[in-house]
């Protein structure tokens, strides 16, 4: 009888762990959230979402105070050229016209560090805004605000937000919400327009 004891208690301690293994993954450490906008599309999707479309080629800017290298921003900009994406420039901390002043970068995405004025949930690692004409679906600019804590994936991730992507939660996509349930699939980002 003990014997059938101490096996009962072993699988419930067993179902126990893994009840809460499952549930720390699925606790967020958010990736980013993105403002926008256009109105939020239903998730049943089998390729991530897209918003909208530069139409005119993207100049990236790394503000003065963001957290960013540009071994790090070569590397993410390198990635989504790979996909088939165009930025006209990227540059690093120079920023002749004072666009990183501006709330609207009009042919602009403009990287920087967040700030308290900018309202974020504390889970998330970074945040995209980005404007959209509705009418034509073109992109107008993006801003991305990023924490000191940067993470494989994120900076990409915010990159694909600025080139119009939605959350994917399919795990180990580049777009997942949640980056720790995120990674470097890229199903679906590939520019068909090249």
């Amino acid at each position: 009888m003990r014997d059938y004891f101490k096996l009962a208690l072993m699988v419930a301690v067993y179902v126990c762990l893994l009840a809460f293994s499952i549930c720390s993954l699925a606790t967020p450490s958010g990736a980013s959230d993105y403002v926008s906008n256009h109105i939020r599309i239903p998730a049943v999707h089998n390729a991530p979402p897209k918003v909208g479309t530069w139409f005119k080629t993207p100049t990236v800017i790394v503000c003065e105070h963001a957290p960013i290298t540009k071994v790090q921003i070569n590397s993410a900009t390198a990635f989504w050229e790979s996909l088939g994406y165009r930025f006209y420039t990227t540059q690093y901390k120079y920023d002749p016209l004072n666009k990183c002043l501006s709330t609207a970068p009009e042919g602009y995405i403009l990287i920087h560090l967040v700030s308290s004025n900018i309202k974020m949930d504390e889970t998330a690692l970074a945040q995209t805004h980005f404007f959209v004409d509705n009418d034509t679906g073109e992109i107008d600019w993006a801003v991305i605000y990023m924490r000191d804590d940067i993470r494989k994936t994120v900076l990409e991730h915010e990159l694909g937000h600025a080139l119009g992507f939605l959350h994917y939660n399919m795990v180990n996509h580049l777009m997942n919400e949640k980056w720790t349930m995120g990674g470097w699939d890229q199903e679906g980002l590939a520019n068909k327009r090249r």
